[in-house]
């Protein structure tokens, strides 16, 4: 492997991803749409970050001449279901948990009448009677519905997130050491171990993190316009592991993409049962340290599991050491 070129194809790549949407933050911030209407230069501003990852890939591959192979297009479904399975209903899982914690916590924010809920199926007084039944047709509608819809938005930043950098990363911690095996391929041949994986995932949370930090200062995210940046990183971080894995074990970028979609469908959920306005930095949206702690559990889950960021034939080998006691 050339690691100059792949140093450089990094570097472009997060020219590109930074740079086109960092500059259209900044314009909008000073345009007279931001006064007049934040509601629209914000929406206008969040379509031009998810498209962008993406754009980088298709950039970096032009300008470097690298082909268009290992794309991470190819869906893998038949090898793959599972993951797709896992990252459409982890999320949900996810937020279960971090909001049952956080209502433990602090039960003086939650809400045993379902206030939100009961305004949001007004129209349907049967439901209406029973808020339970109607938190829980909210909660399929999400998952059926909002979980494709989302998925489709999502692949903008997956393609440059999880389909390009992760990999290039994982090249970059393995250094010359890289087995020659398709990148593709869901072994991803041993070459790309397990530690390098879990460090390139842990990384791309951390530049997802940062990438989004300009859609905080013009209020798009937690409502204010300086919330605590560092704690969205450990959020970010905690999804990459997540959305990495089910890349990786897949071969397929479009897991990261169900999986996305699935957390963005879902984050709201949790903030039904809730009694008064949020505490923005613990919950009990997964956004906030507590309301995160589902998806922060499942991140440990997955990183200190030998096995989860194995490729198939680390993990076989792996296997055949459990059994003979090696």
């Amino acid at each position: 492997m050339d690691t100059h070129l792949n140093t450089k194809r990094i570097l472009i790549f997060l020219a590109f991803a930074f740079g086109i949407p960092w500059a259209a933050a900044l314009a909008i911030s000073q345009t007279s749409v931001m006064e007049n209407n934040p509601v629209q230069a914000v929406t206008l501003a969040n379509y031009i970050f998810i498209s962008t990852p993406a754009l980088a890939n298709v950039a970096t591959r032009l300008i470097t001449r690298e082909g268009w192979g290992h794309l991470w297009l190819r869906p893998n479904f038949r090898r793959g279901w599972r993951f797709y399975l896992a990252v459409w209903l982890l999320p949900l899982l996810a937020v279960i948990v971090g909001g049952t914690i956080f209502y433990l916590l602090f039960p003086q924010s939650f809400d045993p009448n379902l206030g939100e809920v009961r305004k949001l199926i007004a129209s349907s007084p049967s439901a209406a009677a029973n808020p339970w039944m109607g938190m829980l047709f909210i909660t399929i509608q999400v998952m059926i519905l909002a979980v494709p819809i989302n998925s489709v938005l999502s692949i903008g930043e997956e393609f440059g997130w999880r389909a390009y950098l992760l990999p290039k990363l994982m090249e970059r911690f393995a250094g010359a050491e890289r087995a020659s095996a398709s990148a593709e391929d869901p072994a991803y041949g041993g070459g790309l171990n397990a530690a390098g994986a879990r460090k390139a995932a842990l990384l791309v949370g951390v530049v997802h993190g940062v990438w989004h930090w300009p859609l905080f200062f013009l209020g798009a995210m937690y409502g204010f316009p300086y919330p605590n940046l560092l704690l969205y990183l450990i959020f970010t971080c905690s999804l990459s592991v997540l959305l990495s894995w089910g890349t990786l074990r897949s071969g397929s970028v479009w897991p990261a993409s169900v999986g996305h979609g699935a957390v963005n469908a879902t984050a709201g959920l949790a903030g039904y049962l809730l009694k008064g306005p949020a505490n923005l930095l613990l919950g009990p949206l997964p956004t906030g340290l507590i309301g995160g702690m589902g998806y922060i559990i499942l991140a440990l889950v997955l990183l200190f599991n030998r096995r989860a960021f194995a490729g198939e034939k680390e993990a076989r080998l792996e296997r055949v050491r459990a059994v003979v006691g090696a």
